[in-house]
């Protein structure tokens, strides 16, 4: 996440998460936000978390700047990657 909240611009005043799941990545996503809270709002930032359906991010994926993949080693990439990839949206695989 340190990567992406690195290629934030000056003047950007929000960081928005959108995760797909599942719930472990979810929940991980989601205590990540609450603990970089306090440190976003001490530079002026805000830190939202928001659940949403792949569908959800497939179908916006022009607004995203940044496109996290967490996985399991052994699985395959996910079809978001491959939309991601083709709207020219950097994408990172970070694998655990």
């Amino acid at each position: 996440m340190s990567v992406a909240l690195s290629g934030m611009q000056s003047n950007d005043k929000e960081f928005l998460i959108y995760s797909a799941g599942p719930a472990n990545i979810n929940s991980f996503v989601s205590e990540f936000a609450n603990l970089s809270e306090r440190g976003m709002k001490s530079r002026g930032r805000k830190i939202k978390f928001y659940k949403v359906p792949p569908s959800w991010i497939e179908e916006n994926m022009e607004y995203i700047n940044y496109f996290a993949f967490l996985s399991t080693p052994k699985e395959q990439k996910s079809k978001l990657v491959a939309s991601a990839e083709l709207q020219n949206v950097e994408v990172g695989i970070f694998r655990y």
